[in-house]
């Protein structure tokens, strides 16, 4: 994977690409329908494949106050877009002055002088440049002059409604997993490096991982049936998101942690990816550490049902 970014005035010069454009938050299944068409004419017309994406996302530049959180990381963005079959990456830092930017200097400046690009994909909602002026009819006004081709996608629907990033926001945030996973076209999932936690899990009997998860936006607290990537390898797991209530020091903000089954090693620094499958129960403060593990030993055979009945 080839990642450039770019933030200021740079002596970026690519020859002969097919550009796909926008932010991609989720890399859902609009996204990779898009992104599929790229590459596809990419091959046909034996262009470098790249996609041009911008962080922070515009909403937190250009809206005071705004609380817009992320479906995926950066990080997750780009994985997610390497596994459609992209390898190199231009990451634009959205900020007041790149605002300004009037649309047709963008497609100039940057489009052209420096991508050279030969095919240009973008939503058919897409908007860009200053006060977002220019759109769909400004890149086909001026596919001819610079000579490239220009795509604009429609959405994909399901339920008779786009798919986009604010409905999967929504139903993450209500709990729906299974329509979120359908419009993400995967689980609703969580990366990050595995992070010393306060080991309570493995004086309990129940060791877990804690998980510096990279991504803003998580199911709402609870316990989860859950399934873990680990390298190239997935484990069957129980995962907790939430406070800590049961505990004194009542944790500030959401902590994921995991109880891989059937597994031991040292697993501290790596990146592992948390599928949430089915929600199990809700958070509870209990009274005793022996109340909490009679729980935990119920979740984990809750969790190990369901394993077995979706095989």
């Amino acid at each position: 994977m080839k990642i450039i970014y770019l933030s200021g005035p740079t002596k970026l010069s690519l020859k002969r690409t097919c550009v796909a454009i926008g932010i991609f938050d989720g890399v859902h299944r609009g996204h990779q329908y898009l992104i599929r068409q790229m590459l596809k004419r990419a091959g046909r017309l034996k262009l470098r494949p790249l996609v041009i994406t911008f962080f922070p996302h515009p909403a937190h530049v250009l809206s005071s106050g705004i609380s817009l959180e992320y479906i995926t990381s950066l990080k997750d963005r780009l994985r997610w877009l390497e596994r459609l079959g992209v390898e190199a990456f231009l990451v634009v830092k959205f900020n007041k002055s790149f605002a300004r930017m009037p649309p047709q200097q963008f497609i100039s400046d940057i489009l052209i002088k420096k991508l050279d690009a030969r095919a240009v994909f973008v939503g058919a909602n897409f908007r860009f440049g200053k006060d977002r002026s220019g759109g769909v009819e400004l890149f086909e006004r001026l596919a001819g002059p610079y000579g490239y081709e220009m795509h604009a996608v429609a959405p994909l629907k399901q339920g008779g409604e786009a798919i986009s990033s604010t409905r999967i926001r929504r139903s993450i945030a209500e709990g729906k997993l299974a329509q979120a996973g359908r419009l993400l076209g995967r689980p609703v999932s969580a990366g990050g490096r595995v992070v010393q936690g306060s080991r309570r899990g493995k004086k309990l009997g129940f060791p877990t991982a804690n998980v510096a998860y990279e991504a803003d936006l998580l199911p709402p607290r609870g316990v989860y049936a859950a399934r873990v990537h680990l390298g190239k390898k997935e484990y069957q797991a129980a995962a907790n998101i939430g406070r800590r209530p049961s505990f004194e020091n009542n944790a500030q903000h959401l902590i994921l942690e995991v109880h891989i089954f059937d597994f031991s090693g040292n697993i501290y620094g790596r990146h592992v990816e948390v599928e949430f499958l089915k929600k199990i129960r809700n958070e509870k403060k209990f009274p005793s550490p022996q109340h909490l593990i009679r729980q935990i030993q119920k979740d984990e055979a809750f969790a190990r049902k369901y394993f077995k009945a979706h095989k």
